[in-house]
Order: C-alpha cells, then structure tokens, then sequence
C-alpha cells in the first residue's frame, strides 16, 4: 500500500495484480504465513514510468513577429519512487537548445512537492487540467496507454486527448518549409532567391550561413555516407620510391575528400596522421597555378591579383572515381584498384556499372639482412649483454615470477655418468639438478673415498646452451638415457628418482618419452604387424609360464625386431605393468597395446 495505491502495473502488458504470497513461511509451518504478502515499492514498481503530454506558453518580448511561444513537454512519473522529470523533445530547426544531452531539462528526477503542501501523486494529473510546478504553469493534454490502463485500474480514469495549441512561430517554419519543398521539386532555386531564403531563415531565428535547399537536401539525404576507394601509388621511377598502398574516403554529403595512408609493420615510416585533409579537391591544380601557361580557362576565371577564383574552380566528383582508373591528387598519380562493398552497390544503382578490384603486389620479396646477434663477452649473464644490444637504452631481462613462486624449491634429479674413454673417469658418478623455477643446472659429485678426486659441486647453478645453439636446455631435454653436454662435458643419464619419474609422467607436454599414449601411439602398429612373432619370442624366455618377463629381456627381445625404445620409454612401460615391483613385466599387456 502506498499513496492508496496497491497494485503493480506492466509497461507493455498493462496493469497486473500483486503477486501472490507463498506457500510456506518460518521454516515450513502454514500456521505462521502472514495473510498476504509485503511487496516493497521499488520491486513491485520497479521499471514502471508514467509519461504525460503537456505543455506551457512562454512569453517573447524582443520579437516583432510574436509574442508567444507553445512550449510541449514531457513528463515522466516514476512509480517506484513518486520521482519524476520533464523534458522538452527536440524539433528539428527550432533554433532552441533542446534535448537532455544539451542540459535541457525543465525538471530534473526528484519528488516535487505540490504548491499547497505534499508532493505529487499520479492522481493529481488530470488531461484537460493545469497544474502548478515551481511557480509555471503546465496544462495536460494526454497521455500514453500504459498510463491511461493504470489511471483506469486505481479508479482515477482520464480525459480524451485534447489537442496543443499551436503558435506564430510554428506556423511560420511550416510554411517557410513547404516553400522550400516546393521550390526543390519544380525547379533549381535561382541566386536571386538565395538572399530571399536567408532572410526569411534570419527572421526566424536561424543562421544566415545555412546551406542551400539543394545542398540541405543532399546533406539530409547523404549524411554518414561514405565511398571508399582502395588507392596505390606507384613511386618506384623516382629514388628510394615505392608501391604504397592508400584509401580514399568521398563524402556524399558535402562532396569532400580526404586521403589516409595504409600503415604497413616495419616500413620505417613516421605515422602520419593524412595524406589530404578533408576538404573541397580541385582538379587540374596545375593549370590554375600558372596562369600564364596555355590553358583552357578565360580571363574571366581571373580577379585583380591575378588568381584564379577558388567558386569558378572544378572540384572532384563521384563520377571521377572508378576502378581501374588513374586519378591525380595534387601532383600524385593514384591507381584505383578496389572499393568496399557499399560503394560498389551505390554505383551500381546510381550508374548501372560494376567494378571489379584489380590485383596488386604490394609486398615486395626483399630480402632483409638479417640481425646477427654478437657473442657473449661482456661482464654479466647473456640477457643483460642481450638488452643492451636489442635497446638504446639497456633494460632489466624480464622474470616470470609467476612461475618462479609456483616452481619454488622444486628439481628434478639424474644420475649420470661421463661419456669419456679415459679409464680413471669411468667410474665417475655425478648428479644433476634441474631447478624447475628458473630452468637452471647444478651438477654434484658425490666424493668417494680413495678415488684420488675431491667430489662436491662440479658446475654452479646456471642456464645451459645447447652445443652449436643459441637455445637453453629446458627440461623436455632430461630423461633417461639422454646425452648432456656441459662445458666440453658429455654426460650420460641412466638413473632418475622417484619424485623425478612421477613429475614427468604428470607432464606429458613436456616430457613425452613417460607419456603411455605417445608411447603406444609409436609401438601400436609395429606391435600390430608383429605380434605372434612377438609372442612366440617372449613364450621362450617365459619357463615358468607365468607371462612374465625381466626388464633386459623385454628391451632384448623389442631390439631383435627392430622396436628401439630410448630408456625412458622403456622404463615408463615397467612403471605401468610392473605394479608388484618384481622387476618384471607382463608381456601379453604390452602386445594388447596393438
């Protein structure tokens, strides 16, 4: 309930009744539900505006023409609220700043009170009535359906429409209008006409400087519609010339031009903003400019300093477009090529022709030297010898923290030994580290006693280049088996531990060779081709018949028919199949995968 008023109401549909309470209340008992339901306002009114036709007469004192003005306005009641504001909807060519954009706004949204105390309620709006505003008077002369439905459902029905008195002033750009109608349709308005139309436009308070009725109907009927040819100008005769590629942009409204350049990556130009400014583009610029030279123009043409007149001056037209054509633009010879799809449909309704673009190689195949990046001699580590190469200015290598604080303190570690033929190094063993947070190596020698060699660390952590690369180990790189070499070191992975071989078989982007999938993707169709031979090889070394074979025997037995797995991969298989860690594996599992 609220302003006597107990209903909502639907802008489209009209007025509805509240919505009915719910079943249950206080946790599920009947009992405790309330008779009805309590809808707050600015739910059940929520979106629902009432919008009233009025209007107000406003006196002019400093006009001959008239004394009065009819003001029609809008005002809209907003029922969530009791809020409401009234506007003035813009007329074309009034010569008054109308619309809510331009701050013209009678009555900005508040609750306004009433003149004998209160504030407005929608039964205070009566059409064929006035009402009192802060001190102005409005008379209502309608309103829309949804308010009437609403008027008519709290009992507070309206009056018919009455219909806004016009003024002077109204009738006056009316007439003046059809005139100019009239003169559009039977003929071309004669320059005798010209200061005849401005004085009237004076007189009713327009500019004088307004456009003539041809150029008003063309602006009107044109307006933000644009033709776009796609221009190339072929500058290659000339030194350091070449084939650039431009757009045109005609204005149909007021016949005007301009010209942007395509800007293209790495040409090693300066962005400029245009080519040619919008505006008015004389054709023959040239012949104008000598006037002493042979040309088509008369005296006439000509005023006292002894230039050209820019009105007697041919402009360019839409007709002077066209695909496949050469045009000259102030001293530049364009070749039109193509347009967009709107302008080709105008000229074809306009003219009745069809264009078709016209191929063009803008791309040259240049070879470009290529950046030769110098070598590491600097203090520093690469990426700070690198910036300062890349920049004028050197800047800080850039560190993904991110991934640093989500790595921290986690490594991957292999047992490796080195890949050398001197006998006092073959029994060398050494461990890698590889710290997964910023991709770096650490090789450790355990020290081992009376072996004449002082273990501990062997290389400090830090990134490691591949041999004849400029391209760092990363740690797709690592897994049994694989060949590392560091400074002038080859070192042989053959052992990983635990954590190691878990974290690469839960990355099988990056480590591929713990991957199942990729791995019976590569074995799969050798297996396929080969699998009672397979099996019959595995059943001999099988005496016991329990399906089982060791380790050296599955990768003995996949050798001699031309299957080489890496260690890895090979170790990935007794990992899936060795569940009872014996150290063998069941071979009818491994031929399934065909």
């Amino acid at each position: 309930m609220r302003n006597g008023i107990s209903i909502q109401s639907d802008p489209v549909s009209g007025p509805v009744e509240p919505p009915a309470p719910p079943a249950t209340y206080a946790g599920g008992n009947p009992d405790a539900a309330p008779s009805a339901a309590v809808v707050p306002a600015w739910v059940a009114f929520d979106r629902k505006v009432l919008r009233y036709y009025l209007f107000f007469k406003e006196s002019v004192n400093e006009s001959r023409i008239e004394n009065y003005r009819i003001r029609a306005l809008t005002l809209f009641y907003y029922l969530e609220d009791d809020s409401m504001h009234i506007s003035e909807p813009k007329v074309e060519n009034s010569g008054m700043v109308q619309g809510e954009r331009k701050g013209a706004v009678f009555l900005k949204r508040h609750r306004a009170p009433k003149p004998e105390g209160g504030f407005f309620e929608p039964a205070d709006f009566k059409v064929g009535e006035t009402i009192e505003i802060y001190g102005r008077v409005y008379k209502l002369t309608g309103a829309d359906a949804f308010t009437r439905a609403f008027h008519d459902k709290i009992g507070v029905p309206l009056a018919p429409a009455i219909e806004t008195p016009t003024d002077p002033y109204t009738i006056g750009r009316e007439e003046m209008k059809e005139q100019i109608i009239r003169n559009q349709k039977y003929f071309h308005p004669r320059k005798s006409d010209d200061d005849l139309i401005r004085g009237m436009e004076a007189r009713l308070g327009l500019s004088a400087a307004q456009l003539e009725p041809d150029k008003l109907d063309q602006f009107l009927k044109y307006d933000r519609k644009v033709l776009r040819f796609y221009l190339a100008w072929d500058d290659r005769k000339s030194l350091y010339g070449e084939l650039r590629p431009f757009v045109l942009h005609y204005y149909l409204a007021d016949d005007e031009l301009e010209i942007l350049e395509v800007r293209r990556a790495n040409a090693g130009r300066d962005p400029f903003p245009l080519f040619l400014k919008k505006g008015k583009c004389f054709k023959n610029i040239e012949s104008y400019l000598h006037i002493d030279a042979p040309t088509t123009h008369t005296t006439q043409l000509i005023d006292r300093t002894g230039r050209v007149a820019p009105e007697t001056m041919e402009t360019f037209t839409e007709a002077d477009f066209s695909v496949g054509k050469e045009v000259t633009i102030n001293g530049a010879t364009f070749l039109v090529y193509g347009c967009d799809e709107f302008t080709r449909d105008y000229y074809t309704k306009v003219y009745g022709v069809t264009f078709e673009d016209i191929p063009v190689q803008f791309d040259e195949n240049v070879e470009r030297p290529q950046v030769v990046i110098p070598p590491h001699v600097a203090p520093g580590s690469e990426e700070d010898s690198l910036g300062s190469f890349l920049y004028l200015i050197p800047k800080v290598p850039k560190k993904n923290f991110r991934r640093m604080m989500e790595n921290d303190r986690k490594l991957l570690r292999y047992m490796a030994r080195l890949d050398t033929t001197a006998p006092e190094d073959r029994d060398r063993i050494f461990v890698i580290k590889y710290y997964l947070a910023d991709d770096t190596v650490g090789v450790f020698e355990p020290p081992r006693k009376n072996s004449g060699i002082i273990g501990g660390k062997f290389l400090e952590r830090t990134r490691i280049k591949k041999p004849q690369s400029h391209e760092y180990y990363s740690q797709s790189d690592f897994y049994t088996g694989a060949t590392i070499e560091v400074t002038m070191f080859r070192f042989i992975i053959y052992q990983a531990d635990e954590y190691t071989l878990s974290y690469m078989e839960s990355d099988p982007e990056s480590h591929p060779m713990s991957d199942m999938g990729y791995i019976a993707a590569q074995l799969g169709p050798e297996i396929a081709a080969k699998k009672e031979a397979l099996a019959a090889e595995f059943a001999k070394y099988d005496g016991a018949g329990e399906g089982k074979v060791s380790y050296e025997v599955l990768q003995e037995v996949l050798a001699s028919f031309g299957l080489e797995l890496n260690d890895q991969a090979l170790i990935t298989l007794m990992r899936r199949f060795d569940l009872e860690k014996e150290g063998k594996v069941s071979y009818m599992e491994i031929l399934s995968m065909a």
